[in-house]
């Protein structure tokens, strides 16, 4: 047959019947199907292109894949591969360039050295083990290792890949150094090596667009040869046990977009230049000793002062001879509503300022409110005083407000109200006083929201609590909870009677009118003997 182009997907189920003629075959794409192919099936056709994702496909690679030597593109990503990579597959094809293998069970060892024209490699997010490769494909631009078992040191002679514009070694069992000559990679724009167990100093001149680091045993004062990384749009160093001050020098990175500083061992004050950071809508720089008040450039952190429509924050590179770009979108830890959350990826919505577990201290801009685009908040364990600013009910887009643990003093301003999308709150352990705001989202939260300010009342606290007529009924107690549980698991007598009831009436009525003369009689009978029973008893389970 001619078709030389078969793509499906939605759960049909293929079996080698339906493609077994299809001589001209050249690209096949295939997911969310259910294959059920013979594992000694021999393909008539010479496939360029072979995609099988989300194909439920179990156990080892399949066979016939191996008579394929036309392949230039190989996609098994989100299956249920296991065992380890057949030898056939570094061999077979020298055509192949694209790679991909991710999200599934391999283990065992890699040796793509042999895939001379390999430009994207990615078997990130299964279980292989054993030390990384020294050999690679030189023209590889991708190369996606995260989430596997790797150990030993990341090896230098990756410098001699000058076209790699993406390397994601993250979530492995790596130790020693960043090699010094990664920074040799100039083409290099993408590089995750979070979650690992480097250690050292970052090199000069390694200035990716993306940076991520966190999670590792890295030291040292603050990278400064990172300020002079002019296009840096995200940098995530948290998690390590870098000191020193935050140079004045960040506010050169005009395109950063993401800064994550969290849990090191950074001191002094926030430079007053991170308001130059316009792109900037992510900004956690939580546990470190930092102190000083927060600088009033804040409120001009731009992208956090408005309200758009969430897309992933995704790049695309071309990859050369393929010519056809690869996606790429950062993933993040933050607190958020009080728990750390994992975000797969980062929407241009997702604007937070996480201040948390410094020693700051000083009053909140009068003004913060002019971050209306901001979803989360945290300036929790701090030593900030004064006045809550009443422009807080201007962040419209709030959704997690956390001030807690300071010595915020005064009323709660009463515009907290007005924020509609406010799931979290946590004011407690201040000096708060007066009464708590009644309205909005105000009403659903708990005791805990307001614990330890000792001249506060009104509900939900105890203190001069009256709920208006129109409030919802206060937030259960755990107590209540329990005793509402116990009283749903039991049976509801009353109920089943007075069902029973109205079921036997409704059932005489149509009786009467189908039944003899002498049926009725007896219908009656029974009907007093029932109802003799039953009421003596609901009235008692009722009582």
């Amino acid at each position: 047959m001619l078709a030389k182009f078969v793509e499906l997907g939605h759960h049909h189920t293929i079996s080698e019947t339906l493609i077994h003629n299809l001589t001209n075959l050249s690209e096949l794409s295939l997911s969310n199907c259910v294959l059920n192919i013979s594992s000694t099936w021999i393909p008539l056709f010479q496939l360029e292109y072979l995609h099988l994702t989300s194909c439920n496909l179990d156990g080892q690679i399949p066979p016939w894949i191996s008579t394929q030597y036309s392949l230039s593109r190989l996609k098994l990503a989100n299956n249920n591969l296991y065992g380890e990579i057949p030898s056939w597959l570094w061999h077979f094809s020298p055509h192949l360039r694209f790679l991909n293998l991710s999200q599934n069970y391999l283990q065992g060892n890699i040796f793509p050295n042999a895939l001379n024209n390999l430009t994207v490699f990615d078997v990130s997010k299964n279980a292989l083990l054993g030390s990384m490769p020294s050999v690679w494909p030189s023209t590889l631009e991708v190369l996606m290792l995260n989430d596997n078992s790797l150990i030993g040191n990341i090896p230098p002679s990756l410098s001699n890949l000058t076209g790699l514009v993406k390397l994601n070694l993250a979530n492995n069992k790596l130790n020693g150094v960043i090699p010094p000559s990664l920074a040799d990679i100039l083409q290099l724009l993408v590089l995750n090596l979070g979650d690992n167990g480097l250690e050292g100093s970052i090199p000069c001149g390694l200035c990716p667009l993306s940076l991520i680091v966190h999670n590792n045993k890295l030291s040292g004062r603050f990278p400064s040869p990172i300020v002079n990384c002019t296009k840096l749009q995200t940098l995530d160093i948290g998690h390590n046990s870098f000191t020193g001050h935050i140079s004045k020098s960040i506010g050169n990175l005009s395109y950063l977009q993401v800064l994550v500083m969290k849990n090191n061992h950074f001191r002094g004050s926030i430079p007053s230049e991170i308001g130059k950071l316009k792109q900037l809508h992510i900004l956690d720089l939580s546990a470190n000793s930092l102190s000083g008040c927060i600088p009033h450039s804040i409120v001009s952190l731009q992208a956090m002062t408005v309200v758009e429509s969430g897309h992933r924050m995704k790049r695309r590179y071309p990859l050369g001879p393929l010519n056809e770009p690869y996606a790429y979108h950062d993933e993040l830890n933050m607190t958020s509503k009080g728990i750390e959350q994992h975000y797969s990826y980062i929407l241009s919505t997702l604007s937070c300022i996480d201040l948390s577990r410094n020693q700051l201290n000083g009053v909140l801009p009068y003004d913060f409110g002019k971050l209306k685009g901001l979803k989360s908040l945290n300036l929790s364990m701090n030593n900030f005083s004064g006045t809550l600013p009443s422009s807080l009910g201007e962040m419209s887009d709030l959704e997690s407000l956390d001030l807690s643990r300071n010595m915020f003093s005064g009323y709660i301003p009463k515009e907290l109200t007005s924020l509609d999308y406010l799931g979290f709150l946590n004011l407690s352990s201040n000096n708060l006083s007066g009464i708590i705001p009644q309205g909005g989202h105000m009403f659903t939260f708990t005791q805990s929201s307001y614990l330890q300010n000792l001249n506060l009342w009104g509900c939900p606290l105890p203190k001069n609590c009256s709920w208006p007529q129109f409030a919802p009924p206060p937030p259960a107690s755990n107590e209540e909870e329990d005793n509402n549980e116990e009283s749903r698991k039991q049976i509801p007598w009353y109920e089943v009677g007075l069902g029973l009831s109205y079921g036997v009436g409704f059932g005489g009525v149509l009786l009467l009118i189908v039944l003899r003369e002498s049926w009725k009689n007896n219908y009656f009978k029974r009907v007093d003997i029932i109802l003799k029973l039953l009421f003596p008893f609901v009235r008692k389970r009722r009582l």
